[in-house]
């Protein structure tokens, strides 16, 4: 017999796949339940209501895509390239869940926008601790443009895929985009002007 906590899971997993299709004015609990073969009083015991169950499904999902990232961006660079491709042909759900939740605005997107942006600072913070990352003079900033970068491609997805030329977890995409992206993390693109110079004093 599946026990409830199992239900629980298996019930919130079935939500986000159905948010992630259709949205959240076109996923009622009464269509999740009924996808589910349950009953919606099911639903109501475990999680109380849509607006609950879809803060939950949010905080679910960040925390498991994040800790995927986290532990694919602290693994051995050798590894960096097929990590990057696990994370996103695993991703489709989960991606397409942070774009309706964007899309939503209001209360909604902005849980998930400032969970980014706190889970961000604590990535900043383990790529420090284990020497991968350069002195920052603005941590809080930093992990706002991450922010802004990593769910500002979840809505642009297909326009990047079209760009590209294919999937984003084919080997050429995912190449040409996670080598741009160390480039401009780890190297920098821009020389400084000689007035920037001269304001640094050099």
């Amino acid at each position: 017999m599946r026990s409830a906590e199992t239900t629980r899971e298996q019930l919130l997993k079935l939500a986000v796949e159905m948010f992630a299709e259709k949205g959240f004015a076109d996923t009622s609990l009464r269509a999740i339940a009924k996808r589910a073969e349950v009953s919606p009083a099911l639903l109501i015991h475990h999680f109380g209501t849509k607006d609950a169950l879809v803060k939950e499904a949010i905080s679910i999902t960040l925390g498991s895509w994040v800790a995927g990232e986290k532990a694919a961006m602290l693994d051995d660079q050798s590894n960096q390239l097929q990590n990057w491709q696990n994370i996103m042909e695993k991703g489709a759900t989960p991606l397409n869940f942070f774009r309706q939740v964007l899309l939503a605005g209001g209360e909604y997107s902005q849980r998930l926008f400032d969970a980014a942006v706190s889970e961000s600072e604590v990535l900043l913070d383990q790529m420090q601790s284990v020497g991968r990352l350069r002195d920052i003079s603005d941590k809080q900033t930093t992990a706002l443009i991450m922010t802004i970068s990593g769910l500002g491609s979840v809505l642009l997805m297909s326009q990047i895929e079209k760009s590209m030329g294919g999937p984003i977890s084919s080997d050429h995409v995912a190449t040409r985009l996670m080598n741009s992206n160390n480039e401009m993390l780890r190297d920098g693109i821009f020389k400084p002007t000689s007035r920037t110079n001269e304001k640094a004093g050099k």
